[in-house]
């Protein structure tokens, strides 16, 4: 038995970024110039975690300092597979208007 998927790319999907020129959107959420109350890293950034990172480090990801993140679709669904209250948790973050957290649908782009 065969199984057959097709898997669609779009060139729609918007990145979310202010500084971005590419893309056609109304609406940003990740901002160009964010506040930086670290001295890790003195230049704007973003934080892009995988999986691990969000189910081990989630109490850091709920910090207030921590801002501008770029949450992978996949690692959204990973981490709903994995567990339930670490996904709510991170839902929680993403929602809150202004942490700047942006779910990008890699699978996708």
């Amino acid at each position: 038995m065969k199984v057959v998927r097709e898997h669609y790319l779009r060139d729609d999907i918007w990145c979310g970024c202010e500084t971005c020129t590419e893309c056609k959107q109304d609406s940003t959420v990740l901002q160009r110039d964010a506040c930086i109350e670290s001295s890790l890293c003195s230049y704007p950034h973003y934080l892009v975690p995988d999986t691990n990172v969000v189910l081990h480090q989630i109490d850091v990801l709920e910090d207030p300092v921590i801002r501008n993140v770029i949450i992978l679709q996949t690692v959204l669904q990973e981490v709903r597979h994995r567990s339930a209250p670490v996904y709510k948790r991170l839902k929680d973050i993403i929602h809150e208007q202004g942490r700047h957290f942006y779910t990008f649908t890699n699978e996708h782009h």
